[in-house]
């Protein structure tokens, strides 16, 4: 409960102030508590109806603006603030419907939650297996995060053929890539791509889906534009670089690949935390050798206070896992352009990923045909 209501007093606090962004995070983070936590009907109403309230305000403030600005007249900016938080709306409240069973409805297979478990275990602190109930006391919080990262994975639009038509009609593909030499240079180099193909149960397989990770940094530049007729120089501008592609969880099926996401992220969650735990480790050691012995006791070098901590850090996967969708609109010198631009554009909607503090990917599930693999690999 109190993680819902934090993450909701700081979506009030930010909506006074207009601060569009930190808004809509922290409004996402409530409802995803209030999803995943268990409260009872009547809570549940109370919270929903705060929300509501909340992006009822926001809408009318984002309005009233633009007319003060604009004398009486919509901007588009403000025209698109409130078709974002429209839709952002629409997405929190079916999240919410589909969450509001039974108190006790299993949505996860026990047989997987008690695999994640034992991953958390391995990825950890093997000691904690000392512990009779430890299944039982993590039983919760796998769980949870489980079903946060399903929900974040759903999110994901359908799968792209990557090919010679997508390159040159989708605008998504377009961006991420130079060129047809550069998509058959990185899917062809990819060794989980080639050693699905190799196998001899996908011998019938003519394509394979993958996840495709991409990092997108943006950077400040000088060009030139068009402005009243005339040609402006040293206008600063934003440029966006698509790099370090990387292919992953390749199946035979667009579900197989979301699957081994799902696997990956909760893997990389496990790996994030277990590094967080070894940190609070070595800062206790360092305590036990300054002469604090009680730390030996009531630190994480006790497996019990251990399986604390990591319960405590597990409890809420918000911060552990930040998804968002990023709408993109870019020349072909992948430079970013206003709505008001006549120039031909690359314009989507893309998901970036983050797990914990590490570098933000976007997440795009893909399609590639095996008569694209390249057969000459060597140079690569």
């Amino acid at each position: 409960m109190r993680h819902t209501l934090r993450y909701l007093t700081a979506a009030v606090r930010l909506k006074a102030n207009l601060q569009v962004n930190e808004f809509l995070k922290y409004l996402r983070m409530s409802l995803l508590c209030l999803c995943y936590e268990r409260y009872s009907q009547g809570f549940r109403i109370f919270i929903q109806a705060c929300l509501t309230g909340c992006v009822a305000m926001m809408i009318k403030k984002t309005a009233k603006q633009s007319d003060a600005n604009g004398r009486n007249r919509r901007r588009h900016d403000a025209k698109g603030l409130r078709t974002l938080f429209a839709s952002q709306w629409r997405h929190f409240l079916t999240i919410l419907e589909n969450s509001t069973g039974n108190p006790g409805e299993i949505t996860q297979d026990p047989a997987l939650v008690n695999d994640a478990i034992e991953t958390v275990i391995d990825g950890t602190d093997k000691r904690i297996r000392a512990i009779g109930s430890y299944k039982k006391r993590l039983r919760d919080t796998v769980h949870m995060t489980l079903d946060y990262i399903d929900a974040a994975v759903a999110d994901i639009p359908a799968a792209i053929r990557v090919d010679k038509n997508s390159f040159s009609h989708n605008p998504e593909i377009n961006a991420f890539f130079v060129n047809m030499d550069d998509i058959r240079h990185i899917f062809s180099s990819s060794r989980e791509l080639q050693n699905f193909f190799k196998k001899p149960e996908h011998a019938s397989c003519n394509e394979a889906y993958a996840i495709l990770f991409v990092t997108r940094k943006e950077k400040t530049v000088l060009g030139k534009i068009i402005q009243d007729d005339m040609l402006v120089s040293e206008v600063k501008q934003t440029a966006v670089n698509f790099s370090e592609h990387e292919i992953i969880a390749v199946s035979d099926s667009e579900e197989g690949a979301r699957q081994g996401l799902k696997e990956f992220i909760f893997n990389s969650i496990v790996e994030y935390v277990s590094a967080h735990m070894l940190h609070i480790r070595q800062q206790q050691r360092e305590q036990i050798n300054k002469g604090d012995i009680e730390i030996c006791i009531n630190g994480v070098c006790n497996p019990e206070v251990y399986l604390d901590e990591l319960i405590k850090q597990l409890t809420t996967p918000g911060p552990l896992l930040t998804h968002k969708e990023i709408r993109l609109r870019l020349n072909k010198m992948g430079i970013k352009v206003d709505d008001n631009s006549s120039e031909t554009v690359n314009e989507f909607t893309t998901h970036e990923f983050q797990i914990g503090k590490q570098a933000p990917r976007l997440v795009t599930i893909v399609c590639y045909p095996g008569s694209e693999m390249l057969a000459d690999t060597s140079l690569f």
